[in-house]
């Protein structure tokens, strides 16, 4: 029975692990490509349900908005629907379909600090394309102290 428990807690995790992913934006005015910038950086990037955007940026010098479409392609962040204020901003993306995001500091979205999603059900390919950026250290002790957790109940089911 214990190994039965400990064998589904182990599907389950890695069945987590497996389709979440996490995508870090270098949230900044685009110093060169404008508008495009984060489209052009996101360009080979799947985003799947439940993936989570990690918007890097230190608080006070930017924010995160999200925005409608119209909003969004007119620059109108006046009228946002959200407001992340404290960097890192992570954003777990909880539905498929379009989210819109921008900076809404002044003249910051017309600038390019823009970016739009689309998020899909589950992915297209079997390989995902990889992270905007590369895993933070901790990100990676994370993994590496799920695991652990993980082979430790293995060990425990296969003695008891």
């Amino acid at each position: 029975m214990a190994t039965n428990i400990g064998i589904l807690l182990l599907l389950i995790v890695a069945s987590s692990l497996a389709q979440a992913a996490q995508h870090v934006v270098p949230w900044m005015i685009p110093t060169t490509q404008g508008s495009s910038f984060y489209s052009n950086l996101l360009a080979k990037t799947t985003f799947n349900l439940n993936d989570i955007l990690v918007f890097n940026y230190t608080t006070g010098t930017h924010n995160v908005v999200t925005l409608s479409k119209d909003d969004f392609k007119d620059c109108s962040v006046k009228n946002k629907m959200e407001t992340f204020e404290v960097g890192p901003t992570m954003i777990k993306l909880n539905r498929t379909g379009e989210y819109y995001f921008a900076c809404a500091f002044p003249a910051h979205c017309s600038l390019g600090q823009k970016l739009s999603v689309n998020v899909m059900a589950s992915s297209s390919s079997p390989e995902a394309a990889p992270a905007v950026a590369p895993s933070s250290p901790a990100s990676r002790l994370s993994v590496a102290a799920t695991f652990s957790v993980l082979l430790m109940l293995i060990a425990i089911n296969i003695l008891f």
